[in-house]
């Protein structure tokens, strides 16, 4: 497994791509569902972990002392 840290502006930023991803992804789906090859739930499942309530503590306190 490997482990990254992310300042809080990168982890934003992450997010930020993961969400327009999804939308564009939930769009394309509805239009021609053989699109679907389980990238977007990936693309889920890795926003889920990347929430801040997901964090494990230690993460969340590390984030938070990083300057914005």
């Amino acid at each position: 497994m490997l482990t990254t840290t992310l300042d809080l502006r990168e982890l934003e930023f992450l997010i930020r791509q993961i969400d327009d991803y999804i939308q564009v992804m939930e769009f394309m789906i509805r239009k021609t569902p053989a699109l679907d090859h389980g990238e977007l739930a990936l693309a889920r499942k890795l926003r889920t972990k990347l929430s801040p309530g997901k964090q494990t503590e230690h993460r969340r306190k590390n984030i938070a002392k990083k300057p914005g």
